[in-house]
């Protein structure tokens, strides 16, 4: 595997323009993949400069040993980036400044049969990112009756034939134990037009992926301990694919960034809430054509990004 075959790092330039602004400080990476952020970022930075970088991933962790193999201004841990506090201590770090993440999933997961993240591939249906923690996706969606089924496709893929498919599943999975993401495919496209499958399986394998792994709460707990480590004028820079996890990112950054949340009939203060960041985007950014272009994956890319006051 090449250097640049595991993962093109999308909105590079922006997210360092937004992340960097001291050259000697100390930079967490939550999601490294394949890299493409930790080693844009030590370029940026002096001799002095450090990188902490974080997933869950061993293929990813593997790669980057040998990718930054002789660079000492880099620690690389297997953990989840939820766990940043933690993480930070086991270093003897008390601040940094500044933390990104990119919530998408590698090429390499994607693209890589044997990780079992694509329906393209006829593999074991896993979804997880850390393989030896938790249940694979398939044990799981053998328990469930239909309607949990259809809450997760529903809740976490926007899934519209949700409960159609739900019950195709659960059908399916009395007669034969589901093991395969072919069994998934085939299964859908029983219950699914033929020009919508692609897009309804992407939804779909987002969904359980989604679940198994708990991203969502992973994001709301990563940015509830994130804002707590990171020093005054240092930044949070979070690159999201779907609408729910954009949605967690806006709501934590407009909380934040609101003094008082008292009515507007009280005549005082008595939440006592005090201003916290502050907004750097006030929309989201997102992929230009060149971009989406040369790498169509980062289409549904959106950047947002806060200061810590």
């Amino acid at each position: 595997m090449q250097k640049n075959e595991f993962h093109k790092p999308v909105l590079l330039e922006t997210v360092l323009k937004f992340l960097i602004t001291d050259i000697d400080g100390i930079y967490f990476d939550g999601t490294l993949g394949g890299g493409g952020y930790s080693e844009a970022i030590l370029k940026k930075l002096s001799s002095e400069g450090i990188v902490i970088a974080t997933d869950l991933d061993d293929a990813a962790i593997n790669f980057c040993r040998k990718k930054f193999e002789g660079e000492k201004r880099i620690s690389l841990v297997k953990d989840n980036f939820k766990n940043i506090k933690n993480i930070l201590n086991d270093l003897n770090i008390d601040k940094i400044n500044g933390a990104v993440l990119d919530l998408g999933i590698s090429s390499y997961q994607i693209d890589t049969a044997s990780e079992g993240f694509s329906y393209r591939f006829d593999s074991v249906l896993d979804l997880r990112f850390d393989k030896s923690q938790g249940r694979p996706t398939y044990e799981i969606i053998n328990e469930l009756e239909a309607n949990q089924l259809a809450a997760i496709m529903k809740n976490y893929g926007e899934e519209k034939f949700a409960h159609k498919i739900a019950r195709e599943i659960e059908n399916y999975s009395k007669r034969n134990k589901i093991k395969s993401t072919k069994e998934i495919v085939e299964i859908v496209s029983k219950v699914t037009p033929k020009h919508k499958l692609n897009d309804t399986l992407s939804r779909i394998f987002q969904a359980f992926r989604i679940y198994v792994n708990d991203e969502l709460k992973n994001l709301k707990d990563f940015l509830n301990e994130v804002i707590n480590v990171i020093k005054s004028g240092g930044r949070i820079v979070i690159v999201s694919y779907h609408s729910l996890e954009d949605r967690i990112v806006k709501e934590f950054f407009n909380q934040n960034s609101q003094e008082c949340s008292c009515p507007k009939e009280y005549d005082r203060c008595l939440c006592g809430k005090k201003l916290r960041l502050k907004k750097l985007t006030k929309k989201i950014i997102t992929p230009d054509e060149a971009e989406i272009k040369s790498n169509p994956r980062s289409r549904s890319a959106k950047l947002r990004a806060a200061e810590v006051l």
